[in-house]
C-alpha cells in the first residue's frame, strides 16, 4: 500500500481556479472513511485524527473532524458534468480505494478517474479539493 494517495485537480474555469489546479496528497494512514454521492459527484473522505483532530464539540454534542470533499466532474472547466455512474465499480470513490491498495510499499498512488457510464462514456476528473471542518461527524 502506498503511503500517500494523489489527486491531479483539473480545473479551468477561471484565473482563480487555474492557481488551485495540481496535485493533491492524502495521506493514507489518516483515511478514516471514504463515500459517494452520485447526485453531485462528491466524494467525501473523512481524515481521523491526527489529521482530523477529532474532538468533541460541547456547542452541538457531536464529533468534529477534518473532511476532504473532492468532486468528480466529467470536462476540465469545473463546470456542472455530475458523471453517470450505473454500477458501484466505476464510481470515484473506488479510484481511492484502488489507489489504496496498489503500489504495495511505494510512496504514492494516484487516484485516477476514469470514464464514466454514460451512453456515450466521458472522461471524468476532480475538478475540486477542499478541506474542511464539521462538527457533526
Amino acid at each position: 500500500m502506498a503511503k500517500f494517495i494523489k489527486f491531479n485537480v483539473v480545473n479551468t474555469s477561471d484565473a482563480a481556479n487555474l492557481l488551485l489546479q495540481g496535485t493533491r496528497l492524502v495521506n493514507v494512514d489518516h483515511i478514516g472513511d471514504i463515500s459517494y454521492n452520485a447526485a453531485t459527484g462528491a466524494v467525501t473522505i473523512v481524515l481521523t485524527a491526527p489529521a482530523g483532530a477529532f474532538g468533541e464539540n460541547t456547542g452541538t454534542a457531536g464529533i468534529s473532524g477534518r473532511i476532504i470533499t473532492a468532486i468528480a466532474t466529467t470536462n476540465t472547466t469545473g463546470a456542472a458534468g455530475v458523471p453517470t455512474i450505473t454500477a458501484g465499480a466505476s464510481a470515484p470513490d473506488k479510484a481511492i480505494y484502488k489507489a489504496m491498495t496498489a503500489n504495495p510499499g511505494g510512496i504514492v498512488s494516484s487516484a485516477q478517474l476514469g470514464v464514466d457510464q454514460a451512453a456515450t462514456p466521458l472522461q471524468m476528473y476532480w475538478s475540486t479539493y477542499v478541506v474542511s471542518t464539521s462538527d457533526q461527524i
